[in-house]
């Protein structure tokens, strides 16, 4: 690399630190492939908002990669979802529409530390990235989102392959923005997002598929 690209390169990652994240989970990612006692979940969750009313639910995919130790696993998790039922839940008047928090889609990567506390049981905390978006439908269909820290507790267990957790997660506040379609102004307020999610994944050893 020229010293301009890597002058660059360090510019953009204090600029935005998001992007520095990522570039470590990457690394990180490809570390734990090529280790022993790898592993990797995916699967589905389902749930809802804590602390306000949503009729629609919310529900994620997710994929987790995982080192075994000793003294428990740790791990980088992926996970994106939305509204499980499709819809939104906006409110307003003939002239203002006021984005629900409820509807907003997410995206997050964290760490977390799978601490065994008997044979087949686990605690499960973590932290890391959330990204809270949402399509604003005026004229040039403007998306809108808000970047967050984000941090979470789970419990669960193992059952031969599958593994099946509750976690809470906090996932950060939805943006603000204010905007207009036609004669409709279109509002976000900043609030607070966590979710109660019931997990389900299917666990493969990565040493046996590389």
């Amino acid at each position: 690399m020229t010293t301009n690209f890597k002058l660059k390169l360090l510019h953009e990652l204090k600029s935005k630190p998001r992007h520095f994240l990522l570039l470590f989970a990457f690394v990180l990612t490809l570390q734990f492939i090529h280790a022993q006692d790898t592993f990797m979940e995916v699967g589905v969750g389902i749930g809802n908002v804590i602390g306000n009313k949503n009729t629609r639910g919310k529900g994620e995919f997710h994929l987790n990669i995982m080192k075994s130790y000793p003294f428990g696993q740790i791990g980088l998790d992926f996970l994106t979802g939305g509204n499980f039922i499709p819809g939104s839940t906006n409110t307003g008047d003939e002239n203002i529409e006021i984005l629900s928090s409820n509807d907003f889609k997410f995206g997050a990567i964290t760490f977390f530390y799978r601490l065994p506390i008997k044979k087949h049981l686990f605690v499960e905390p973590r932290f890391g990235y959330s990204s809270l978006f949402s399509f604003v439908h005026t004229d040039d269909e403007t998306k809108i989102n808000q970047s967050n820290f984000t941090a979470g507790i789970g419990i669960g267990g193992h059952i031969n392959n599958f593994t099946l957790s509750l976690r809470y997660q906090y996932l950060g506040v939805t943006p603000n923005y204010e905007g207009t379609d036609n004669t409709i102004t279109v509002k976000s307020n900043s609030e607070s997002l966590g979710l109660l999610l019931f997990r389900i994944s299917y666990r493969f050893n990565l040493k046996k598929i590389f």
